[in-house]
């Protein structure tokens, strides 16, 4: 890199290289007029000064390009981490509703109306239940088979029909499609993310079913999540700019122009990194890349003081000996000092004094300067490290979140399948009509190991997969609070333990209330794979690079899911309480030591997602732990 290029993105490091030089030039001045003055017995003292010099400008060498280089590893692995996460959870989400388009899209209700064409308003009422629950849809279509509107929930979207090549594509496709465009199925909006599947009924093909995702909505939430103040992020398709967080942004071209093969784009003073999905479940959606800048850096030092002093047993060879190098520097011109000292008084060559004195002058300056630029690499290092710990532990408890929305999502929907509430509400219910729908379902939707529907004494009385619960009682709070509730909002969850309905291992067993006509039938009981979802979203979001392991925790201790290959589930870690306590917003890091290994350990707590434990009936603090070893 230029040094031009070096001021404008580092100004710190080029005020440390013009103090360097700026010393090095009064040092050779000091040194010519020390020579000048000074009596044969001193001479040999500034002849040995002279490759003190040699020394120190061999030390800006080493030092300015290293500073630089670890100055901009954070800074491009920061932006890289960021680009990268807000792509796959992004992708992660949009997984989710590939399974609810094609979910949807066998309703019998759906197939009833557009069969039968009566009863509108229930059909829209039910899928306004569908939205209040997965609440990232704002609009869902039913069309025809030639076009014509059937059906649509959003009261600010008046439309009759369209010519939207996506239906006719649709018809003719067996799947799903995704596509990002500007529609006349909703005018209103620039442009609308749309999952689409054909409604089919005994091989016959009735209409299209088409959800619209809120996808302006979503981009603002991961935004806000992963941005500090000057930094910003972009999705691009390569042709156009998809989305980004930078309000003032006003031209397209030269971020259009980034090569996102590189490992970063330095242009006119900002720096741009790039990521593309590395999918979820073979799916990878549309072909966008992420891209994410700073504008300018600025040097800040954001750690506590004693922070870089534990972490110095990490720095590499080559600052080490920068250190050494340093330390030599000073030593050496600490003596020339002392002796030109003792030569002065011996000869009483007071002319020696001034020079001497503006020795130990630039001395002090260069001391100052090198500890500053060391303990700025230190720092640099630290915080690249923190970083990446608390990135760490905010992604896996990020990703959990939003999983366990969508579970809170399926069982209160799965609980108004219209199968459920006939069967329910008969004196003899067909268990096997009800057992092939939770078997159906079940394939769909693989983070389940089974669903089970319970009766008003808690009695299962039908299961997806493990056939030998049926006949057995749940018990529980949350099944007595299922039986009781009223709302259709509201769902209930186990508490993580190990469970009959897992093979006594421990998970999570979410419920909600089967209802007809006000009154209660009974309940559906989704059990989730606790076990490999949690693993996968620890070793997703934890840097292979890194020696340590990652775990969630509940407020006491409990371990939830650890990738800790001697950690037991639901063993109580002694943590201190700086952890087990922490209640912030943003996530944190402390020291600690753990088995007899010093650990950097990044905290983070669990926030919610959407109204997902911030505006409904659940409380569960957990914690997200990443712990590095330094």
């Amino acid at each position: 890199m230029q040094s031009s290029s070096i001021s404008q993105l580092f100004p710190f490091i080029q005020r440390n290289v013009q103090l360097f030089d700026g010393q090095n030039r009064f040092l050779k001045k000091i040194i010519l007029t020390g020579k000048i003055c000074a009596i044969e017995q001193a001479a040999n003292l500034f002849s040995f000064t002279e490759k003190t010099i040699e020394t120190f400008s061999s030390l800006q060498e080493e030092l300015i390009p290293l500073l630089i280089d670890e100055n901009l590893k954070k800074h491009t692995e920061e932006l890289r981490s960021k680009a990268q996460i807000s792509i796959d959870i992004l992708i992660r989400n949009l997984f989710e509703r590939t399974a609810d388009v094609g979910f949807l899209a066998t309703d019998e209700s759906i197939i009833t109306y557009l069969k039968e064409n009566k009863n509108p308003e229930q059909l829209r009422q039910r899928l306004i239940e569908y939205t209040l629950k997965y609440s990232v849809y704002n609009e869902i279509i039913i069309t025809d088979d030639k076009g014509n509107i059937r059906l649509n929930i959003n009261e600010n979207n008046a439309l009759t029909h369209s010519d939207d090549p996506l239906i006719t594509e649709a018809l003719h496709y067996d799947g799903y499609i995704e596509r990002y465009a500007q529609t006349d199925l909703f005018i209103s909006q620039p442009k609308t993310l749309l999952f689409a599947q054909r409604i089919v009924e005994n091989q016959q093909t009735l209409g299209v079913l088409i959800l619209c995702f809120r996808f302006d909505d979503e981009m603002s939430h991961i935004f806000s999540s992963l941005l500090n103040p000057n930094e910003h992020i972009l999705f691009t398709n390569g042709k156009d700019v998809i989305a980004s967080s930078d309000h003032q942004l006003t031209s397209l071209n030269d971020f259009l122009r980034i090569d996102t093969e590189a490992p970063y784009v330095y242009r006119n003073g900002s720096l741009y990194v790039s990521a593309k999905t590395k999918g979820y479940e073979g799916y990878h959606g549309a072909k966008w890349n992420s891209i994410a800048y700073k504008n300018g850096i600025n040097h800040s030092r954001n750690l506590p003081s004693t922070a870089s002093a534990k972490i110095k047993c990490t720095l590499n060879d080559n600052i080490r000996s920068i250190i050494m190098k340093a330390d030599d520097v000073i030593e050496d011109l600490s003596d020339v000092i002392i002796n030109g000292e003792l030569i002065a008084a011996k000869e009483r060559v007071y002319v020696l004094t001034p020079v001497l004195d503006n020795l130990r002058n630039i001395s002090t300056s260069i001391l100052e300067t090198i500890k500053e630029s060391v303990t700025n690499l230190e720092d640099t290092i630290m915080e690249g490290l923190v970083f990446d710990v608390q990135a760490s532990a905010k992604l896996a408890i990020n990703i959990m979140d939003r999983n366990l929305y969508e579970r809170a999502n399926d069982c209160r929907w799965w609980a108004m399948t219209p199968t459920f509430e006939e069967e329910l509400s008969q004196e003899t219910p067909d268990i096997k009509r009800i057992s092939d729908v939770l078997h159906y379902i079940n394939s769909l939707y693989t983070v389940y190991t089974n669903l089970f529907i319970y009766d008003t004494d808690s009695m299962i009385i039908a299961a997806s997969s493990d056939q030998t619960i049926i006949g057995k009682k749940v018990s529980g709070d949350y099944i007595s609070k299922t039986l009781s509730n009223k709302n259709s909002q509201n769902y209930f969850v186990s508490p993580f333990e190990n469970n009959l309905f897992y093979n006594d291992s421990p998970t999570y067993i979410y419920s909600s209330t089967i209802r007809s006509n006000g009154i209660t039938l009974g309940g559906i009981g989704i059990v989730f794979d606790a076990y490999p979802q949690f693993n996968a979203m620890l070793e997703d979001s934890f840097s292979s690079s890194k020696k340590g392991f990652s775990c969630f925790i509940d407020r006491k201790g409990v371990v939830i899911a650890t990738t800790h290959p001697e950690m037991k589930l639901l063993q109580q870690l002694p943590l201190e309480n700086e952890i087990l306590r922490f209640s912030a917003e943003e996530s944190t890091h402390c020291f600690t030591l753990f088995e007899d290994k010093k650990y950097l350990v990044g905290i983070a707590l669990s926030e919610g997602y959407r109204e997902y434990k911030t505006q409904d009936n659940y409380k569960n603090d957990l914690l997200s732990l990443t712990f590095v070893e330094y």
